[in-house]
């Protein structure tokens, strides 16, 4: 850690291009990503300020809302200089909202022109906007993912997997869902002097080695090997673009520098580009099954894979209240017996991080054994959209 802390005010100090240079900037790289052929982004702490999550080495006198890095903050305590983080700046990541930029990675995603994304960050927020599971390699892990040790298998939670009290210790407590494997679950998060998981490192080297263009945005690029793939872009003669307001090592190897805000530079370019960034809500997926004298509740990701999602689920399965069964362990599971109608209301509960009310389905188990449910979730307005049944 401490090899890639900056320690000087020139390291701290933040640069902005005026208007003119900023605009002359971004008309360049509009132009460079719409003729390019293969279109790589790559992202660091600073997207995510704008979410209310502090990165890790702006100064003491950052402009950005969040105040200092946390390890400003951690080399000022130890000096004895202790400042108080900015009132209502910061918010936990389980409860941030992703930004402009997360929203406009999805679009362009969505639109064939960004083939591939590499972050260096835990947030979790890219899969949280939506960017699908093998469009992303999550570098230094997602403190919501958790993988089983010995099968491989993932699951993704809707809230922190991580518990461990040391660094180097990753075992979350909980076992693989297989029956044939019921291996230990260990989280995802990386830290210093830990091995990068080797499928997300070759997965973006090999898409830095096609790439015409890299867009760097929010890292200092000071972490290797993480930042080593952007310079790989540069090397083979492709186009690398960074954005940050701090100088970086790789300044010297970029088509373009551009110092402003994430989000600021980004909104500029979607307007160029003539794509939308979307507004966020919370789309998920629920898949109800019913076999084996049994109903079976469980949460899906945009992908369909396994998402741990719901606290709690209660199923009504007749007409008097004794029907009323609830379920705290997942996958949720409910017996069905012969005076269990065909029309079954099934109320999940959630983690609640964005005030998400309890919501009621209705399965109908004579028409199919099994429902797939998209549900929708507008955290601005604090309202469920009407269920979709997909199949």
């Amino acid at each position: 850690m401490a090899d890639t802390a900056i320690k000087t005010s020139e390291e701290k100090k933040e640069y902005f291009d005026t208007e003119e240079e900023l605009e002359e900037k971004i008309d360049k790289l509009a132009t460079w990503i719409l003729s390019s052929e293969h279109f790589i982004s790559f992202t660091g702490a600073g997207i995510s300020t704008a979410c209310g999550i502090p990165d890790f080495r702006s100064g003491m006198d950052t402009v950005l809302p969040t105040g200092p890095g946390c390890w400003e903050l951690a080399a000022n305590k130890k000096k004895k200089k202790p400042v108080k983080p900015k009132k209502g700046a910061s918010v936990s990541m389980h409860k941030a909202y992703p930004s402009k930029t997360h929203m406009a990675f999805v679009s362009m995603i969505e639109s064939g022109l960004m083939k591939f994304l590499i972050s260096q960050n835990v947030d979790g927020l890219h899969r949280k906007s939506g960017v699908p599971a093998e469009k992303i390699s999550e570098l230094h892990g997602n403190t919501n993912l958790e993988k089983c040790k010995d099968c491989g298998k993932q699951y993704l939670r809707d809230f922190r997997v991580r518990n461990a009290k040391k660094a180097k210790a990753h075992k979350t407590g909980r076992l693989c869902d297989d029956p044939s494997c019921r291996g230990p679950l260990r989280d995802s998060i990386i830290n210093f002097g830990e091995n990068l998981p080797e499928e997300d490192l070759n997965n973006a080297f090999n898409h830095a080695e096609c790439a015409d263009i890299c867009l760097s945005m929010g890292s200092s690029l000071r972490v290797t090997p993480a930042a080593d793939i952007p310079l790989r872009v540069a090397e083979n003669g492709g186009k690398l673009v960074i954005v940050n307001l701090q100088r970086t090592p790789l300044d010297e190897h970029a088509a373009l520098n551009i110092h402003a805000k994430c989000d600021d530079v980004i909104e500029r370019l979607m307007e160029k580009l003539t794509i939308e960034i979307p507004k966020w809500k919370i789309n998920r997926f629920v898949e109800v099954c019913c076999k084996d004298k049994k109903v079976t509740v469980s949460g899906r990701d945009e992908q369909h894979n396994y998402y741990s999602l719901f606290p709690k689920v209660e199923m009504k399965n007749g007409r008097d209240l004794k029907s009323l069964k609830t379920s705290i362990k997942e996958p949720h599971n409910f017996p069905l017996t012969e005076h269990s109608p065909s029309e079954l209301k099934i109320k999940l509960y959630f983690q609640g991080h964005y005030g998400e009310k309890p919501l009621i389905l209705t399965f109908d188990r004579e028409e199919s054994d099994t429902k797939l449910f998209k549900i929708v979730f507008d955290p601005f307005v604090g309202e469920w959209e009407p269920a979709e049944s997909l199949f």
